[in-house]
């Protein structure tokens, strides 16, 4: 296969919530989506890092980690509300989603991942 040169990577990554099971004191749960990225150019993310370096509050690290994540997720699947119903991939659904620890661990672990050039975990 030959390698095609694009501006913009796209493509679909899976995704693993670990979160305190709500049934069981002292379990974990692992939901699992798909998240579509877009990868960074290694000048974005130069920058990025320089830019990071410069801040001084907590309050501005986590913007600037969160801008960040806007940057690189463009869409998602296998993301529903309680009762089943799918939540669309948008800024505010993502901004929700990404308030939570877990979901926003879970991405950046599985951004890295997919940049680490080995194939994507399966199983436990």
């Amino acid at each position: 296969m030959k390698f095609v040169l694009l501006d913009c990577n796209r493509y679909w990554w899976p995704v693993k919530v670990r979160m305190p099971d709500t049934e069981n004191p002292g379990k974990f749960v692992t939901y699992e989506l798909e998240i579509q990225f877009e990868a960074e150019s290694q000048d974005r993310a130069m920058e990025r890092l320089e830019a990071a370096a410069k801040l001084t509050s907590p309050r501005e690290r986590m913007e600037h980690e969160r801008k960040h994540l806007f940057e690189v997720c463009k869409d998602w699947r296998g993301v529903e509300d309680e009762d089943g119903h799918t939540w669309t991939f948008s800024p505010d659904n993502f901004r929700r989603a990404i308030n939570q620890s877990w979901f926003r661990q879970a991405i950046y672990t599985a951004y890295a991942e997919s940049l680490n050039g080995e194939e994507a975990r399966l199983g436990n």
